[in-house]
C-alpha cells in the first residue's frame, strides 16, 4: 500500500513535479521566458527525489526555445515524463509569447498547450484486505483497479514575464483549463489535475566585477497546498556559480535544504548538480534527493530581425 500512498497523496496533494534548480531552467514553468536567453536555448532536467523510499518519485524534462524576431517574439517546446508511486505521467507542450520592450524593461506574455497522459498500474496496488497469490490479484476495494489503466487530457499553461538589468519576475498558471483524466480500466479512475500556479522573483546584486549574487523566491500553490523556495545563487568570473535553496515556510511546509553547483564548461555548455537533505519527517527514509541539469545555449543570433526587402536590379 506504500507505493499507492506514496503516488495517491502526491498527485493530489501537489501534482507538480517539485524541482530544486528551477533559476536554471525558467522555460519550465513559464512559458513566457521563451526566446529570452536571445539564442537556441535547450535544457534538460533529471530529478531522483526522496532516495531509498518506495515508490519515490522520478523527474525527466527537456525543453528548447528560441527568439522569433519576425513575430517580436518566442516559441518552444516542452517534454515531461514523471513517475511517482504507481502513477506514471508522460507529456508534451508547444509554446509561443509576445515581447515587447519598454523604458523600465521587457514584458513578455506566453501561452502553451499540448497533451498529458497518466497512467496507473494497478497490479502494483497492495491492500490490508487484499489476496495476492501467484497472479491472483484482489484488493476488495472496489474503487482500486487491478490492471493497467491509462488516459489523455490537455496540457495548457499561459504566463507573464519582466526582465531588466537587475530584476527578473514572472507569473504562470499551469493546467489552465483544470482538466480530468478518466483512466481506461474497468473502474474508470478519474484524475482532476489541478490548476498551478508558479511565482518567480530573481534580483541581480553585483558585489564586484567578477562576483555576482542572485537571490531568488519560487512559489508553487494549486490553492490546497503551497511550497516556497528560498534561494541564493553565485556566480563567479561568468564560469563557476552555485548556491543554496531552503523549501518551506512553515513547521508543516518545511521540506528540504539543497546546496548546488555548477560550471560553463565551454561557451555553450554548462552543468550543474543538486544535493536535497531531506528535513521533513521522511528524513527517516530518505537518503536525500539528487538532480542534475544540462543546458546548451547556442550562443549566436537566429534570423535577427526582419529580412531586409530585395530589389531586383535588371542590370548586370
Amino acid at each position: 500500500m506504500l507505493l499507492w500512498v506514496a503516488g495517491f497523496t502526491v498527485s493530489n496533494a501537489q501534482q507538480a513535479p517539485q524541482y530544486t534548480m528551477n533559476m536554471l531552467d525558467k522555460y519550465r514553468f513559464n512559458p513566457a521566458y521563451a526566446g529570452m536567453d536571445a539564442s537556441l536555448s535547450i535544457t534538460g532536467s533529471l530529478k531522483s527525489q526522496w532516495e531509498g523510499l518506495p515508490g519515490a518519485p522520478k523527474f525527466q524534462n527537456i525543453s528548447a526555445h528560441m527568439p522569433v524576431y519576425i513575430a517580436n517574439g518566442g516559441a518552444g517546446i516542452q517534454l515531461l515524463h514523471d513517475r511517482i508511486g504507481v502513477e506514471e505521467s508522460v507529456g508534451f507542450r508547444a509554446s509561443f509569447n509576445y515581447v515587447f520592450e519598454t523604458s523600465i524593461g521587457i514584458f513578455s506574455a506566453g501561452f502553451s498547450a499540448g497533451m498529458l497522459q497518466k497512467k496507473i498500474d494497478g497490479s502494483k496496488l497492495r491492500t490490508h484486505d487484499g489476496i495476492y497469490e501467484g497472479q491472483t490479484i484482489i484488493h476488495n476495494d472496489p474503487i482500486l483497479s487491478s490492471t493497467i489503466g491509462s488516459g489523455i487530457s490537455p496540457n495548457t499553461a499561459v504566463g507573464v514575464y519582466f526582465t531588466n538589468d537587475y530584476i527578473e519576475a514572472g507569473l504562470a498558471v499551469e493546467q489552465l483549463l483544470n482538466p480530468t483524466v478518466t483512466l481506461n480500466n474497468a473502474e474508470e479512475t478519474n484524475f482532476q489535475l489541478r490548476r498551478t500556479i508558479n511565482v518567480f522573483v530573481e534580483y541581480n546584486y553585483p558585489v564586484n566585477e567578477i562576483l555576482q549574487l542572485f537571490p531568488s523566491l519560487y512559489v508553487k500553490t494549486d490553492g490546497i497546498q503551497t511550497q516556497v523556495d528560498f534561494s541564493t545563487r553565485f556566480d563567479y568570473q561568468e564560469i563557476y556559480f552555485g548556491g543554496l535553496t531552503f523549501r518551506g515556510y512553515s513547521k508543516s511546509t518545511i521540506d528540504a535544504l539543497a546546496l548546488f553547483v555548477g560550471a560553463r564548461v565551454s561557451k555553450q555548455l554548462s552543468l550543474a548538480y543538486a544535493y536535497d537533505i531531506t528535513l521533513s519527517k521522511l528524513s527517516t527514509f530518505s537518503e536525500g534527493t539528487h538532480e542534475i541539469v544540462i543546458h546548451y545555449n547556442l550562443s549566436k543570433p537566429i534570423g535577427v530581425g526582419k529580412p531586409e526587402r530585395i530589389i531586383y536590379n535588371p542590370r548586370f
